[in-house]
């Protein structure tokens, strides 16, 4: 049966700008669908909300197996509600496939502790901005599919479809390790540096989602806060932060969200290239179905 959601709320977090874009697609689609729309940016300064809506939309990236601290924080933040509708949306650039299958299994649990009824869950993939750089093809065809993708989930939450997914028993215990990965986090982000090329235009303090950026003696602090999300990194307009240790997370060629989507537009259908790579393979599958 056909769902009457009269207010929908959004809420994500976005470190490069990929659930960002996600959520625009889903926020421009919704309006579209005639729906009230209030979008809500999550930092570690944002407010958990206490207005009423009829349905709640969780979007964040996956950060090793789960999703993003920031955003399990926000949700343990949330008023107590009675049986509010909640959907849950995972943003990676591995795709819907082992070990990353009980990303959202620690989100469920929160919302459900909430009060609120998880009816829905998915994963959108985008490029990869950690690690292993996705091949120009894959990124491509990611951006040409991302509305194609959203107007299946919109139809989907509209018509009162539920999709809700098992985790594999082994995702369980790598999405309860990956817990570890948030103090390995603050230690990285502890070690970023900036080389003499910082002109000290603060751009990555005001960017910076956890505050974990200052500025002493003209020269950028770091502190131990980092959820390792990069932004600060790939978003230095002088490329002035590197990594102090674990430099295999970063792109050698950087991360920049925009410049693949502008890539996306000029090449159209003419990224379509097939690409066969075990290493790509959720990606893959992602595209196929």
């Amino acid at each position: 049966m056909d769902t009457n959601y009269k207010s929908i709320r959004i809420a994500y977090f976005s470190g490069t700008g990929c659930t960002e874009t996600v959520a625009d697609c889903l926020e421009k689609q919704l309006i579209e669908s005639g729906i009230d729309v209030t979008k809500t940016k999550i930092s570690c300064n944002t407010a958990s909300y206490t207005e009423e809506t009829d349905l709640l939309i969780i979007l964040s990236p996956v950060y090793a197996f789960g999703l993003a601290d920031i955003v399990e924080k926000w949700l343990a933040g949330l008023p107590h509600v009675e049986h509010t509708k909640a959907v849950i949306i995972s943003v990676s650039g591995g795709g819907e496939v082992s070990p990353n299958t009980a990303c959202r299994m620690r989100s469920k649990r929160i919302l459900k502790g909430k009060g609120y009824d998880v009816v829905y869950e998915k994963m959108i993939v985008m490029p990869s901005n950690f690690g292993v750089e996705t091949p120009e093809e894959l990124s491509v065809r990611l951006i040409n599919v991302l509305p194609v993708k959203v107007e299946s989930i919109i139809s989907d939450i509209l018509s009162g479809n539920h999709n809700t997914v098992e985790p594999e028993f082994k995702d369980r215990i790598y999405a309860a390790a990956g817990r570890m990965e948030h103090f390995g986090a603050k230690v990285f982000g502890r070690f970023i540096y900036a080389s003499d090329s910082c002109n000290g235009c603060g751009q990555c303090i005001k960017n910076c989602p956890k505050e974990n950026i200052s500025m002493h003696n003209g020269k950028v602090k770091f502190g131990f806060k980092c959820i390792w999300c990069l932004k600060c990194i790939y978003g230095c307009s002088c490329g002035a932060l590197s990594p102090g240790i674990v430099k295999s997370s970063v792109l050698k060629n950087g991360f920049n969200i925009n410049r693949v989507k502008e890539m996306a537009g000029e090449m159209g259908d003419d990224g379509n290239k097939e690409i066969s790579s075990a290493m790509w393979k959720g990606v893959i599958e992602y595209l196929k179905d």
